[in-house]
């Protein structure tokens, strides 16, 4: 059995312009915008990756129905799965903005390829032609599978989901500083506030053996404050986070070893 697709979207300009349009305004609302509309920019974007990208790679090959559902699928998977290691390899701070920008360019690039590739011999304009083989006799059908993979994979999300905004944690902040830029003789130290209500802290950074520099910081639930110190790798780094304005305990603490090759 085949299927003719006479309306081949991708074929017009008009669309694909509006596609790359669409495509850096859904990341902007992914990273800036409140929930659900981030999550909606988020799902739409990687959809674009892996329809533009199926067809940036493959063009108008007869492949059949299933594999390219396994395309629209695996490829976003795979964008998501290689940049975690190439942020984490080039210890980049992995939020909300870093996923929407990654996604977000990888779907704008693709986009661009199949806009590269119309009118090249890949790309005929005769009507695209999907293989669907089913089978003659019996048994269980080819979609069965991949039905139920969807089923265990939307249960799997909808429970996430609803578990997560059910669940209760205890108020925190985390602390981090890492070494970065050219040779790493920058220090980047981020302190979010993850507390029930706008809280005061006190950071004391200290370099080597000389006395710390103390800075009050407020701030609100979900915010983050960033600092960068210029320190060579020979001299060590030591955070400390006082929360409150008493002085107690350190709340949160981070030291950075003295490197001996720099």
């Amino acid at each position: 059995m085949s299927v003719d697709l006479d309306r081949n979207r991708f074929g017009r300009t008009s669309y694909l312009v509006a596609v790359a349009i669409a495509v850096p305004l859904l990341g902007l609302t992914d990273a800036l915008a409140p929930q659900p509309f981030a999550a909606i920019g988020f799902a739409v974007n990687l959809t674009v990756l892996g329809v533009a990208g199926g067809r940036a790679l493959f063009g108008r090959a007869e492949l059949s129905a299933v594999e390219r559902a396994m395309l629209t699928v695996a490829l976003p998977i795979g964008v998501l799965v290689l940049g975690t290691v190439a942020a984490g390899a080039l210890r980049f701070h992995l939020d909300r903005r870093l996923w929407a920008g990654l996604v977000g360019l990888v779907a704008e690039a693709v986009v661009i390829g199949v806009m590269s590739r119309r009118g090249q011999p890949s790309e005929p304009h005769s009507p695209l032609r999907w293989r669907i083989a089913l089978p003659s006799g019996g048994g269980i059908r080819w979609w069965a599978p991949l039905a139920a993979a969807g089923v265990v994979l939307v249960a799997a999300v909808a429970l996430s989901v609803l578990t997560a905004a059910r669940q209760t944690y205890p108020a925190f902040s985390s602390l981090s500083a890492i070494r970065v830029g050219r040779g790493q003789r920058l220090v980047q130290i981020e302190l979010t506030s993850e507390e029930t209500a706008p809280t005061r802290f006190l950071v004391a950074i200290s370099l080597g053996t000389a006395q710390p520099d103390s800075i009050p910081v407020r701030l609100a639930p979900g915010v983050t404050w960033r600092r960068s110190v210029s320190v060579a790798r020979s001299t060590g780094v030591t955070v400390v986070v006082y929360r409150g304005t008493g002085l107690p305990a350190p709340y949160r603490e981070v030291h950075l070893a003295a490197d001996g090759g720099g």
